[in-house]
């Protein structure tokens, strides 16, 4: 990392010179930002004695006091302490750069404000973005292109699964550096698995491996037992919506063509709308939410919750029953289960200051770096291919259990305007066991929804 440092110093030398050149005394421009907690930040500015401050704007929440002056990332428990941990150690090494302190707000308003930096023109240098966002920006030409960048700095591409490089790339194009997959798993209470009789002779719960199969386990379940087999969020945040794509993905199908429209009035839609309608009539409580869900599941009121890597840790932590996780069942011969990514992108408009870019590019290096670390802390899957097969997070809770997904999960199609596409599918579903909507009705409603958002 010195070496890194004192290469991006003499960078830093020869552009003030090439500045001084051109009649310029002052090596600063202003740094600004929108004021306030949660709030993007803004501008890149160069600082005395050769010191470059880049910004970056990411999600996944404040956790200043929890940090303040913290290094060592294996005390982080949150996605927030995690990232911010990491942001306060590399801050910390004698490398020339400071990244300045970061935005935290929500992830669903993390975008209507990122787009609103890019349109008064003072992106921040680094941003977070799930990659279902990035043909939003990419097709607008508003990141830079980085396959030459990343190798320039060590970041090998190749090394990433194959669902984190198509989700970092689009019309042929690398535009960002991945940082995980994270997606939905079979969360179990496998002593309700066990009382019912449904486990192997190592006491691990048995995975039904077809819809009938599926059935047959909760009924034996939910008679053995007085609880209900299965829950997720019903209707809050897509959660159905995701379910959905995993189980059209194990048929074989899409939810979206080659061509970009919508495919979701399908057979192999039709097939796993009724089997989640079925599972929410018999087996489930549509009533339930996100917190209602998680809640019953932690109270030990529920077998099976479908829910993401995000939640791994915490109920490792808190369940009081025997807790195992797994990747989603193959329902259907193969599997799938809906995945996305979240991923480091470099705005075009402020990486084109070569020192700017340097400074980017040594950021993005070090969390490349430490993706081990971002999944261990966090849940989420790491999506290098020499992690998953080093063994180093082997002891880390149940990842053996799950690490399968970084190669099978399925991502959201890479088309422009997807959040209103995914939104009216997930809307479409949730009407079907919320408010009893014919199921045909609602997927030929779906379909149409989808294909106006995608189209405008």
């Amino acid at each position: 990392m010195r070496k890194i440092g004192r290469r991006l110093l003499l960078l830093l030398t020869v552009f003030a010179l090439v500045a001084g050149a051109c009649g310029g005394d002052d090596d600063s421009t202003d740094t600004t930002s929108a004021g306030g907690d949660g709030d993007t930040a803004t501008t890149t500015a160069t600082g005395d004695g050769g010191e470059i401050t880049i910004d970056l704007a990411r999600f996944f929440g404040d956790c200043d006091d929890a940090t303040q002056g913290v290094t060592d990332v294996s005390l982080a428990t949150t996605e927030c302490e995690v990232i911010q941990i990491l942001t306060n150690a590399f801050n910390a090494a004698d490398n020339g750069i400071t990244i300045n302190k970061l935005g935290g707000q929500a992830w669903d308003s993390y975008y209507t404000q990122l787009s609103t930096t890019f349109a008064s023109g003072n992106p921040p240098a680094v941003a977070v973005m799930h990659s279902h966002r990035l043909p939003d920006f990419a097709g607008r030409g508003l990141l830079r292109p980085i396959a030459n960048d990343l190798a320039s700095v060590g970041v090998d591409f190749s090394d990433y699964t194959q669902p984190a490089q198509d989700g970092a790339t689009y019309e042929g194009e690398i535009y960002a550096a991945p940082f995980d997959i994270h997606g939905s798993l079979w969360h179990m209470n496998a002593d309700l698995f066990a009382e019912a009789g449904l486990v192997d002779g190592d006491g691990n719960p048995i995975l039904p491996t077809s819809p009938e199969e599926l059935m047959a386990q909760a009924e034996t379940l939910e008679s053995a037992t007085g609880k209900k087999y299965f829950s997720q969020d019903w209707f809050e945040f897509g959660v159905g919506a995701r379910l959905f794509l995993g189980l059209v993905a194990q048929q074989g199908g899409n939810i979206v063509d080659a061509g970009g429209n919508a495919t979701v009035n399908t057979p192999e839609g039709q097939e796993a709308l009724r089997l989640m309608n079925e599972l929410a009539s018999k087996h489930s409580d549509p009533s339930q939410g996100y917190t209602d869900s998680q809640q019953a599941f932690l109270n030990g009121d529920i077998a099976v919750l479908h829910n993401g890597t995000w939640v791994v840790d915490q109920y490792n932590r808190e369940a009081e029953f025997n807790y195992v996780v797994t990747s989603l069942p193959g329902f259907y011969g193969q599997p799938g289960a809906w995945g996305d990514s979240h991923m480091w992108v470099l705005p075009a408009a402020t990486n084109e200051d070569d020192a700017v870019r340097a400074a980017s590019l040594e950021f993005v290096k070090f969390l490349y770096d430490n993706i081990d670390a971002w999944a261990r802390g966090t849940g989420h899957l790491a999506n290098r291919t020499s992690i998953l097969t080093s063994g180093v997070l082997d002891d880390a809770p149940q990842r053996a259990n799950y690490g399968d997904a970084a190669d099978t999960a399925v991502f959201v199609p890479a088309v422009p305007n997807w959040a209103g596409a995914w939104d009216a599918l997930a809307e479409e579903l949730n009407a079907t066991w919320v408010s009893d909507k014919d199921q045909s009705a609602a997927l030929a409603d779906a379909e149409a929804r989808m294909n106006e958002e995608l189209s405008s």
